[in-house]
């Protein structure tokens, strides 16, 4: 159960409605993870740009998109994060065996080619705060330095996700779609 409601667009103060209304419109509807946000409206409206940005237009690759989403959730325990996107990355083509080794923690073993080198970049992120040299060239020789700040903040804006959903106890997915992190 989560900590705090999921706010529905009545819930909220008529000068606040416009933030659940643009939300709606940036995504076809609001789910658990931003109806949650709402309880603060100033911090889903700063939120969500973010998120729309990172989600539907960046111009990351797909791939490179779902191997660094999936590893930023098993690393923050993001249990919403993953399940919502575990599907995504077998639609684009990531192998079972790519995404049990990432939900497992032994990735980047078992990765090969750019999956390797995002995920170590992730990770090297994720659990030391800095990205080594090698890790660095590794993906800006494969993507461009101009991607390699949009993956830093496709990175930051799913753990800062995943954080905030933990922390506020919503795990599972609309129509009670239970984790495929944890099982």
């Amino acid at each position: 159960m989560p900590r705090l409601p999921f706010m529905a667009r009545e819930d909220l103060a008529p000068e606040q409605r416009h933030v659940y209304d643009d939300i709606a419109a940036s995504r076809g509807n609001v789910d658990p993870n931003f109806a949650v946000l709402l309880n603060s409206p100033e911090a889903a409206a700063r939120m969500s740009p973010l998120g729309a940005y990172v989600r539907f237009q960046t111009p990351l690759p797909d791939r490179v998109r779902v191997v660094a989403v999936l590893v930023t959730a098993r690393e923050c325990k993001g249990d919403y994060v993953w399940t919502a996107n575990e599907r995504q990355a077998r639609n684009v083509g990531v192998e079972d065996t790519v995404i049990e080794s990432i939900r497992q923690g032994r990735a980047p073993e078992g990765l090969v080619g750019q999956d390797a080198d995002v995920a170590r970049f992730a990770l090297e992120l994720l659990r030391d705060h800095r990205v080594s040299e090698p890790a660095f060239r590794a993906v800006k020789t494969g993507l461009g330095g101009a991607m390699v700040v949009d993956l830093l903040v496709y990175i930051g804006y799913y753990q800062a996700l995943s954080h905030a959903l933990s922390a506020l106890e919503v795990v599972e997915l609309p129509g009670g779609v239970k984790s495929t992190l944890r099982g």
